[in-house]
């Protein structure tokens, strides 16, 4: 069978079929696109809504007092954690420090503590107290113990002329 139209003319029937096929395949890749928007819209308004009801109601309260408190002592917490990290490492110094701490007296607030490894460890012990008589007691208490070797205050703190100020060294082989 041959085809008896001109070649011109066979041109000009490709192209309409060509573009009527162009133009189908576009409805239904568009109606293809509708139907799978319709499909998701309720999912995207059910999320889309939640996260707007819990979000304002979180937004527009604001965090208690508990709530701010319970955020400090993990910060500090944390802060702890990350600077005793390497005096855990080390039992011997771990347990110089408890020991040093568990003989504090009521009164004293240990505000710094400073590890330094020479030929003996020592440990600055640096803080405030109510009293010089408090800072006496925590000096003697820590004398008694045997695992500090030596045990230095300066004598401007235990005359009370540092306003409360104090600092121990220990010395030992922690």
């Amino acid at each position: 069978m041959s085809n008896v139209l001109p070649l011109s003319a066979q041109k000009s029937v490709w192209s309409f079929y060509r573009s009527r096929f162009l133009f189908v395949g576009s409805i239904a890749a568009i109606l293809v696109a509708i139907l799978a928007f319709a499909a998701l819209l309720p999912a995207y308004m059910a999320t889309r809504s939640l996260g707007k009801s819990l979000g304002d109601s979180e937004s527009m309260l604001p965090a208690s007092e508990e709530d701010q408190n319970e955020r400090a002592l993990i910060l500090r917490a944390r802060t702890l954690i990350s600077e005793l990290a390497p005096v855990a490492e080390r039992p011997g110094v771990f347990e110089a420090l408890t020991e040093a701490l568990e003989a504090r007296p009521n009164g004293i607030v240990i505000q710094r503590m400073q590890i330094k490894k020479e030929d003996r460890q020592t440990i600055v012990i640096g803080g405030t107290a109510s009293d010089r008589s408090r800072i006496s007691a925590y000096r003697d208490a820590l004398i008694k113990n045997s695992r500090f070797e030596q045990v230095d205050v300066p004598v401007g703190a235990l005359a009370g002329a540092e306003g409360g100020q104090f600092s121990i060294t220990l010395t030992g082989a922690f």
